[in-house]
């Protein structure tokens, strides 16, 4: 067990073959939870970070050599 407290074996978890009570479940659930979020989301937000800099330096370029004036 993760706190290595002494509890019955009606009260434990057992996950991928280790024992874990009430607390230290909840705790390993809180941990999953808000660590997997970000990194559904890290591609996303790269590939929106990167395109609007392609984008802005795009914009850039064309107003610099006039493509853009009127």
């Amino acid at each position: 067990m993760h706190c290595r407290s002494v509890i019955c074996a009606e009260c434990t978890t057992r996950l991928e073959g280790i024992n874990y009570c009430h607390a230290c479940l909840r705790d390993l659930g809180r941990k999953s939870d808000g660590a997997s979020a970000p990194r559904r989301w890290r591609w996303l937000t790269t590939a929106l970070l990167l395109g609007g800099a392609w984008i802005f330096f795009t914009a850039l370029f064309w107003l610099v050599e006039g493509k853009l004036a009127p």
